[in-house]
């Protein structure tokens, strides 16, 4: 019977430090892979880089350089962003190249020279699923 007692007394003591506070998810929106991510922008312009390419096929390609704030991630993790040129509606998928890197480039589907600006709609993405939408825009 004493053990009885015991086992009791010690579950009524341990019972508060089970008890746990209720999860606020609204209060969820530190992380940039998240949709509802509420931070720091997470993308900068850098610039519009021409390459000319090798023959075949040729001619020239062009680059949209962009940076990746990745100190904003709760951990370090791949990804790869979700890219649409608003001047063309060209979709693509960027990955880090080389791997690690925080510097990427998106290859545009068209060349324009001269003057204007280039707008990009980007998403963070990490295992099919896709971060907060923001717009980046720099001079071609």
């Amino acid at each position: 019977m004493k053990n009885s007692w015991l086992i009791l007394l010690l579950g009524a003591l341990c019972l508060p430090s089970c008890y746990k506070d209720d999860i606020d998810v609204a209060a969820l929106n530190n992380n940039p892979f998240d949709a509802d991510y509420n931070g720091a922008a997470i993308f900068t312009f850098e610039e519009v880089v021409n390459e000319a390419q090798p023959t075949p096929p040729g001619g020239t390609a062009q680059y949209v350089v962009f940076r990746v704030n990745s100190s904003l991630f709760l951990q370090s993790t791949s990804y790869q962003v979700k890219v649409r040129d608003l001047i063309t509606g060209h979709e693509d998928l960027v990955g880090q190249i080389p791997l690690g890197s925080d510097v990427l480039r998106y290859k545009r589907d068209t060349v324009q020279f001269g003057t204007g600006e280039i707008c990009l709609e980007m998403r963070l993405s990490n295992n099919l699923s896709y971060g907060r939408t923001e717009t980046i825009c720099g001079p071609l």
